[in-house]
This record gives C-alpha cells, structure tokens and sequence, in this order.
C-alpha cells in the first residue's frame, strides 16, 4: 500500500517530486562500477582507443595504484600518438566519499566546474559518477546540463570572456586561433 501510494504522489507530485527523491539516493546508486582506469605511461593513442571502446569520457589516472589524475576524452585532443597521459591528466582530482547523496555530488561538480568525480571509499577508487549519470537518474535536469551554444556539446563547457556565450574546450580553441 505505501508504495503504490508513493507512486501516485511521484506522478500526481510531478518531476519535482521525483528528482528531491533522487537526490536523496547515495552516489553509489548511479555511478559506474565499471570503471576505466589508466597507468601514467599510457600513451594518448592507446588511451583513446579504451575510451572509444569502453564508450568513456573521464578515465581516472593511477600511478602504482594510486589515482594522481584524471583525464576527460577532451583532454586528448591535439595529443601525440607516443605521448604519455600524464602530460594531459588534470590533477589534483576532485573526489567524494561513496557516503555522500547525490545532490551533494551535484553540487560539487557544480562548484568545482567538474563533469566527473571518482569515488572514494575509505581512501580507495570504487567507481566514477558522471553528470549524464545523474540526468539519468533524475537528479539534474537535461536542460541545466551546460550545452555548447556553438556544437551543441556538453564536455568542458564554459561561460566565454566577456561575450558569456557557453563554448566547448574545442570551440574555445577554434576561437583563439
């Protein structure tokens, strides 16, 4: 009876309803438990060939084990074929303990400008949560992910300079040259 109760109220309560109780779930609900990972020494070629593979965007970076950064797909771009992924990885990385909701992960991706955040228990990688993670899930809307105005895009977005126009790593590239 409570969860068909519960059921009426998420369709008569709308998406509001639902997305408040999506935010609730813990991260580790909605993140990837398969997760890519890469060694330091990984050329950019073959690191490319995993994500398309793998059909990935962000691959964490391990060095003996141990995560010192994180690449997105994006990161990639213009790389030499023989050149090592720890000269394009990002760190320090952002992380989350696998104890956090996620609405808190939502808001740190937003506060840190992040698209990805591994996940940490007690110290050790466990999985990856993305924002198409949480779109998914009904955490975050499609239309508040941030969207490329010029390719449509929605890796590495960012307001431009002065014109506040919403450009792509690549379109912001295209532009400064």
């Amino acid at each position: 009876m409570i969860a068909s109760h519960e059921r009426q109220e998420a369709h008569a309560g709308g998406e509001t309803t639902v997305s408040a109780r999506n935010g609730d779930r813990r991260v580790t609900e909605l993140m990837s438990w398969s997760l890519l990972t890469v060694p330091v020494t990984m050329s950019c070629k073959d690191a490319r060939a995993l994500a398309a593979t793998r059909a990935v965007h962000h691959i964490p970076v391990l060095d003996g084990g141990v995560m010192v950064g994180i690449l997105c797909t994006c990161d990639l771009r213009g790389a030499r074929d023989d050149e090592p992924v720890d000269r394009r990885m990002r760190n320090p990385v952002v992380t989350i303990p696998a104890s956090v909701s996620s609405n808190e992960a939502l808001a740190t991706m937003r506060r840190q400008d992040v698209g990805a955040l591994p996940v940490l228990y007690h110290g050790f990688l466990i999985g990856i949560v993305t924002t198409g993670d949480l779109v998914r899930a009904r955490v975050m809307a499609e239309e508040d992910r941030p969207v490329c105005t010029a390719c449509g895009a929605h890796h590495h977005v960012r307001a431009s300079g002065g014109s506040g126009a919403a450009l792509c790593l690549a379109c912001r590239e295209r532009r400064v040259r």
